[in-house]
């Protein structure tokens, strides 16, 4: 489990320029912030490096990540489990 800090840090940082991303990552974390590990926290903070736009693409599965290490993510977040 996260500390309390870095979860705080992953919420900031996961807010958006684009309300649809915002709403799929506030969702992701509402369900899944709680049993994030640090190494996924660590592929989380990765993803947020890039724009909104491939984001999306690759949330909305319009594009291929190319990324290997982001896709077990990627598809954790496009999941509704």
């Amino acid at each position: 489990m996260l500390a309390a800090k870095q979860q705080e840090r992953i919420r900031w940082r996961c807010r958006r320029g684009m309300l649809e991303l915002d709403l799929l990552l506030a969702r992701f974390l509402s369900d899944k912030i709680d049993t994030l590990d640090e190494s996924q926290a660590n592929v989380l903070d990765r993803l947020l490096t890039y724009p909104d736009q491939d984001l999306f693409d690759w949330l909305m599965a319009r594009k291929v990540c190319d990324d290997a290490s982001l896709k077990p993510l990627l598809e954790m977040i496009q999941t509704r489990e």
